[in-house]
Formats: structure tokens, sequence, C-alpha cells
């Protein structure tokens, strides 16, 4: 595949293996709608749809759908390559833009029984399973940097898919391999 801006990492595209695991998805599939009409289009479209604001839901074969608010929807297809072509900044229909999501963060995946423990000394947002249900959003900071966590199912398993902005992707892995430390 050519390298382009949508199909590359700062990360490297690197796994970090243990009790608590942190992968980089940064080139998978993001994409994204905004406006008015973007949750009938992604309906019309066949994706199924989080019923509010500030939740993941699972697809049956395309990935997951986010909606960040109302009028904002992520979708993120984890066996899917980045796409290598370019996007079109124009509406995709009335009162409906594409987000360019592939661009501007990158995708950490993190797993592991103790995650929400480690996130808590990183972010101010209860994220223990009492109080963090499988299915939620939060749009929150993690060590003063802003971020979107989201907790839900990949391949099994129970993980915190973390989004930061590309600018600080460095950064917020090694924060997140220091406070693992304390927990491996």
């Amino acid at each position: 595949m050519t390298e382009t801006m949508f199909n590359v990492s700062p990360l490297g595209g690197q796994v970090y293996d243990g009790a608590i695991s942190i992968a980089d998805y940064t080139t998978r599939h993001r994409s994204g709608l905004r406006g008015a009409q973007a949750r009938s289009l992604l309906i019309e479209a066949g994706w199924s749809v989080p019923a509010h604001p500030n939740e993941i839901l699972q697809t049956e074969d395309r990935g997951f759908v986010m909606a960040l608010s109302q009028r904002e929807f992520w979708l993120l297809e984890p066996t899917r390559d980045a796409l290598s072509i370019s996007i079109s900044t124009t509406a995709v229909d009335k009162d409906v833009y594409p987000l360019f999501c592939q661009s501007s963060h990158c995708w950490l995946v993190v797993t592991g029984e103790l995650k929400s423990s480690m996130m808590a000394k990183l972010c101010g947002v209860d994220l223990s399973d009492n109080a963090f249900a499988t299915g939620t959003v939060a749009q929150t900071q993690m060590a003063l940097i802003n971020c979107i966590i989201a907790r839900h199912e990949m391949a099994g398993h129970d993980v915190f898919s973390l989004f930061v902005d590309h600018s600080l992707a460095e950064y917020a892995l090694e924060v997140l391999l220091d406070a693992r430390d304390e927990f491996v």
C-alpha cells in the first residue's frame, strides 16, 4: 500500500503487550459525518446508529458507530485499512459534511483487567465497570490533553478506544506506557 497521510501513524502501528496492552490502530479506517441530517443519512446507508450522544454501537459487520453528539458520528472499522484516497470537503448531502477524523486523531486501543485503574491515574472520569459501562463514550482529558474514550468490545475483549490529536500521539503513548509500568 502506498503511504499517505491517511495510513501512516506517528506511533508506527506498534503493539505493547502485557497485563495492560496498548495497540496503535491509527492506520485502521475511521471516517465521520456532522450535520443536522447525519443520523438519517447513516441509517439510510444501512448503518446502525446509537440512540444517544456519547454512545458507541457495534454494527453487525462493519465495525462501530460512535455518536459524539446528536449531529456528529464517527465510523470506526478496525478490520479495514485506512483509505488512501482524497476526501471531498464539500457537503455529502444537504446539511451533512465529512469529518476528517482519520487525519486528525490517532486511535489507541487499551486492553487488560487493570485498564480502568491505570486510566484513573490519567483521567478525571471514573472509567470503572460500574460507572462507565460498555457502549459509553467520554469526551474528556487524559494527562491534560483532550481525548475521546470509548468502552466497547473488540474481538471478544473489553477495550478502551482512545482518540487523541495526531500532534499529541507520542506524548499520549508515553503517558500511557508510564502509567502502565505501575501495573505490570
